[in-house]
């Protein structure tokens, strides 16, 4: 099959996960059409595609303007073809309801704002990049991470991306195409 994976990032936590799928698809004998939003190609035909896997992360409670103009610009062809979303987010890496459901509101709002409506959403754990952060950045997370009591500690980085949580999301939509695809 043919997916197209687009995606914007913010911090680059993002990319290595649209990057990440597209070497799974690639190791599973599909074929990835990667779509950057914040540099997208002047013309994209999704004539040959198969399904459509957006990701974005959320910062300050929306995810980027780039994957919001994307999305809503394109959401009649991509409307026409099974889609998935993957939201990554530090609140993915938690288990407070409060804000697991802020996180769903928020990738619904993306639905409504945009037009595009996928059949499933995973959300997907981001990183603190702390080693990458400036200081008002690196200061302003460590407040935040030591609320939540995760680590502080910034002269490391920590992932919380769950990949084989990833891969089985990914697997069972491109398994799913064919019955969704059906009935659109």
């Amino acid at each position: 099959m043919r997916i197209l994976v687009i995606y914007a990032t913010v911090e680059g936590q993002t990319r290595e996960i649209a990057e990440h799928i597209g070497r799974y698809l690639k190791d599973n004998q599909h074929e990835a059409v990667m779509v950057d939003t914040t540099h997208p190609p002047d013309s994209l035909s999704i004539d040959e595609i198969d399904g459509i896997i957006c990701a974005g992360p959320v910062h300050i409670g929306a995810f980027p303007a780039p994957l919001r103009r994307y999305v809503e610009r394109h959401k009649r062809e991509l409307m026409a073809r099974p889609g998935v979303f993957v939201s990554v987010s530090l609140t993915a890496a938690g288990d407070d309801a409060g804000e697991w459901e802020e996180l769903n509101e928020i990738t619904a709002h993306f639905s409504e704002e945009t037009g595009w409506w996928p059949v499933s959403v995973h959300h997907a754990a981001g990183a603190l990049k702390y080693t990458e952060y400036d200081f008002f950045r690196k200061w302003m997370l460590k407040r935040i991470a030591d609320k939540k009591d995760a680590p502080t500690d910034t002269t490391h980085d920590y992932e919380f991306t769950d990949w084989g949580a990833l891969d089985l999301f990914v697997d069972g939509f491109v398994k799913d195409i064919p019955d969704v695809a059906g009935k659109i």
